[in-house]
């Protein structure tokens, strides 16, 4: 793509593959993150994540394939794009001997002043005084965190952004990043945590031994009419029946309990149950960690 062409999506990555030796660690990866968006990378250890991160940010260079960030080439434009993303690694790096505001005068000399940076480390209950060395694992990862929206980022590329911290922060994060993209910029992290991403992601990605498995829109997920259904009985009963409806799956089974995953029209499940003498009965619709299991259950 010709440098400072338009482009459509903040992100677009086409038939990424890497090699390591003998070892085929992305193959023929392609997605597009669309501007102003919030998207989510999923996946196992070892399935790809931190590859594809190290690939977009020209880390590492890929074996085969192109990568588009904010309409320019990762590779020929590698250093105008480190101006405009900020970065946040799984195992941020920090001198300890310095405080979180040397750290941030010298990231500031590098890509200019944060217009909110005092904001960000007052929501954050940053210590700036204090060295690195005597930080524990959750400032540190806050200290990180502010310095990756040092100067004026357009994109934001986070390896696991909520590790270490504890879940009032992680919500003060959620808030943080859903601003962000509000402002018509985007964000792209990768992460363990379902009920995160569920909750902020517009889209998300699920990858498996270096390929794409699935992509789907939140709004996709949501709308799927999959049901789990959890039924406890006073007395034991057959399943049979159950296991004979169409469309219906069933997940475990006690002599009075049971889990069902229905697909579509959940009201011929219902109406057998409610035949039992039915104890308990919840009805929740599927959602990302349905999809993720389903993707990942072998």
């Amino acid at each position: 793509m010709a440098k400072g062409s338009k482009s459509t999506a903040a992100i677009d990555t086409t038939g990424l593959s890497k090699t390591f030796g003998s070892k085929q660690a992305l193959s023929n990866v392609s997605f597009s993150v669309p501007y102003g968006s919030i998207f989510g990378f999923l996946g196992p250890n070892g399935a790809g994540k931190t590859t594809t991160i190290r690939c977009l940010m020209d880390f590492i260079r890929p074996s085969a394939g192109s990568v588009s960030l904010l309409g320019l080439d990762s590779r020929r434009d590698s250093t105008e794009l480190k101006r405009r993303i900020g970065y946040l690694s799984s195992d941020s790096q920090l001198n300890p001997n310095w405080t979180g505001q040397e750290h941030i005068d010298f990231f500031e000399k590098i890509k200019g002043a944060s217009a909110n940076r005092a904001e960000l480390v007052k929501r954050l209950g940053l210590d700036l005084s204090t060295k690195v060395r005597s930080l524990s694992t959750g400032n540190k990862q806050k200290l990180a965190i502010v310095l990756c929206f040092t100067g004026d980022p357009q994109l934001l590329i986070m390896d696991e952004p909520t590790r270490g911290l504890d879940p009032l922060l992680q919500n003060e994060l959620y808030d943080i990043l859903t601003e962000f993209a509000g402002s018509k910029k985007t964000v792209f992290f990768s992460s363990h945590n379902l009920g995160e991403v569920e909750r902020i992601c517009d889209a998300v990605l699920l990858v498996k031994d270096g390929r794409v498995v699935e992509e789907k829109s939140m709004a996709s997920i949501r709308d799927m009419k999959v049901h789990m259904v959890s039924a406890t009985t006073s007395q034991a009963f057959d399943v049979r029946r159950l296991q004979a409806l169409p469309n219906v799956k069933v997940i475990a089974k006690t002599k009075t309990t049971i889990d069902l995953k229905i697909k579509g029209d959940f009201n011929l499940a219902l109406r057998n149950l409610l035949m039992m003498k039915l104890t308990d009965l919840t009805v929740n619709h599927a959602g990302l960690e349905e999809v993720f299991l389903e993707q990942y259950k072998d």
